[in-house]
């Protein structure tokens, strides 16, 4: 319900008393924290002790003390001498457990003060002032502590603007949990003693709650605001945007309700929306943490994408590089072999057996196994998968370093788009046949591997084919079984579970005169 009340002059001169007592008063005031702590940082800097600081904000919170027992020996209210030191001290302890930006002990104490005025002159009066000049206060002193301590705040504003947030939240947490259970509570005990160690009490025990969840915060999410100020640092325009667009958003909440206000007093109406005005307040906040967090993730998305197309220029022009300088040394080969084989002529017509011996047991292996993986890698350009051929490359290279001759056959393109499963299960499936036929082979005094890689618009065949010995192909080969030991002859197991999957895949294992077979066929899926 709504009165009309007639504007007199005496409700113009009281308006006037509040405007000055709410709104310039505090402002003064914080100016003048403020503006000490400027004074004193100054004064400590050019002593170059930092005791000073210490012993300066040892004095600040004294000082600031012995005017809240005045105030409480004042007014006689416990309560609101208690819960202004309350909130003041919750936002400082918010502000010290995140430590997103180191602070003096002069910083926390003047911090304190400044919590302390805007508690005093804009938490309890809400129907005035509104929330949102509350908030505006607290991000101002912030904004100034920090630009004292640190001079230049680009790269640091997302770090300011989360502190200020959780600091102006948990304040009204604080506020409104001590103004519906700590001060009702107080008011059912008659004695003055106990009703005020009534209120410490349950007051001690809700800052410790609170506390407790900043500590939370900081465990999880500490990392998070250490990635979005550095976003901050990466995108300062957004940096900019986003706290000048915040700051922006408080003026225009606080003209608003004092818009409303004025509105109220010309038109003779006697009740302020005040819980309306303060909800919408709070919800704008909490929507600029969830706006941050988008352009966080957007941003996030966009650095990978550019990281993603960073590797793959770099990775194609490497692989480009690479491309060339194997064609030029493809181009020399045959000229490599024929001068092996002059020099090996000489070689074994000299009388130094210690050189023939030499050459025989180190040169010629050496070359054979170099020349062939040469081969095997000019071969492998067919395959259009850098992770295939990466693959490949390395389980040929590993068995010719163990002595096992390769034959490798491929089509003259082969292509892992036209493939109906996942590369990464074509390379574990390869991976574990080709370990097994290694395993096997290098047992023997000639083993051979022969791999097979065909495709065309139906079907993609992949075969390895490996030596074996004649007890091995009586016994026979079955998944799961091996006659090498524990943790070995797994490997049709593991290919077995990951073709389960699929049902487009085929594979079929037989003994071909003195070699052992596993054929894989992928059919080709029609698309959707």
């Amino acid at each position: 319900m709504t009165d009309s009340i007639h504007i007199t002059e005496e409700r113009i001169h009281l308006l006037l008393q509040d405007v000055l007592g709410n709104i310039i008063k505090p402002v003064l005031i914080l100016v003048a924290l403020l503006a000490l702590l400027f004074i004193l940082d100054f004064i400590g800097d050019k002593i170059k002790r930092r005791s000073f600081h210490v012993f300066a904000g040892i004095a600040v919170l004294c000082a600031g003390a012995g005017l809240a027992g005045l105030e409480w020996y004042s007014t006689m209210q416990g309560s609101i001498i208690i819960s202004e030191l309350t909130l003041a001290l919750v936002m400082t302890a918010v502000v010290f457990i995140l430590n997103l930006i180191k602070l003096s002990a002069l910083d926390y104490a003047v911090m304190f003060a400044c919590f302390a005025c805007i508690s005093r002159f804009s938490w309890f009066n809400f129907s005035f002032l509104g929330i949102s000049l509350t908030f505006l206060l607290i991000f101002f002193t912030l904004l100034t502590i920090y630009k004292i301590r640190i001079k230049r705040l680009n790269g640091q504003l997302f770090h300011i603007w989360l502190t200020f947030i959780l600091a102006a939240l948990e304040g009204y947490i604080i506020y409104t949990l001590f103004d519906i259970i700590v001060r009702p509570l107080g008011y059912t005990i008659n004695s003055g003693t106990e009703k005020l160690l009534v209120w410490s009490a349950v007051t001690l025990i809700l800052v410790a709650l609170n506390i407790t969840l900043i500590y939370l915060i900081k465990r999880f999410f500490g990392k998070y605001f250490n990635e979005i100020n550095q976003m901050g640092k990466a995108y300062p325009k957004i940096e900019r945007f986003f706290i000048y667009n915040s700051a922006g958003i408080l003026v225009l909440m606080t003209l608003l309700h004092f818009g409303y206000f004025g509105y109220a007093v010309l038109n003779g109406i006697d009740h302020m929306p005040t819980g309306a005005f303060t909800m919408f307040s709070v919800f704008v906040l909490v929507i600029q943490l969830s706006f941050l967090i988008m352009i966080f993730k957007i941003t996030c998305l966009k650095d990978n994408l550019q990281s993603k197309d960073l590797e793959s220029k770099s990775l194609a022009a490497y692989m480009s590089n690479l491309e060339k300088n194997m064609d030029d040394i493809r181009n020399i080969k045959h000229d490599i072999k024929n001068i092996f084989l002059t020099m090996g002529r000489f070689v074994e017509q000299s009388e130094n057996v210690d050189m023939q011996a030499f050459y025989r047991e180190k040169i010629t292996p050496f070359a054979s196994g170099e020349i062939a993986k040469n081969d095997m890698h000019g071969k492998l350009a067919a395959i259009d998968s850098e992770p295939l051929k990466a693959f490949l490359y390395y389980k040929i290279s590993q068995a010719v370093q163990r002595g096992i001759a390769i034959d490798l056959d491929l089509s003259p393109l082969f292509s892992a788009s036209r493939l109906s499963i996942e590369v990464i299960d074509i390379v574990r499936i390869l991976g574990a046949l080709l370990d097994n036929a290694i395993e096997e082979s290098v047992s023997l005094p000639h083993g051979v591997i022969a791999i097979k890689l065909s495709q065309n618009d139906e079907l993609t065949s992949l075969m390895i084919k490996n030596s074996v010995s004649p007890e091995r192909k009586a016994v026979g080969i079955k998944a799961g079984v091996s006659s090498k030991g524990g943790g070995r002859g797994k490997g049709l197991m593991i290919v077995k579970g990951i073709l389960g999957k699929y049902d487009c895949v085929t594979l079929n294992s037989y003994f071909q005169d003195d070699c052992f077979a596993q054929n894989i066929v992928i059919y080709r899926l029609a698309p959707n």
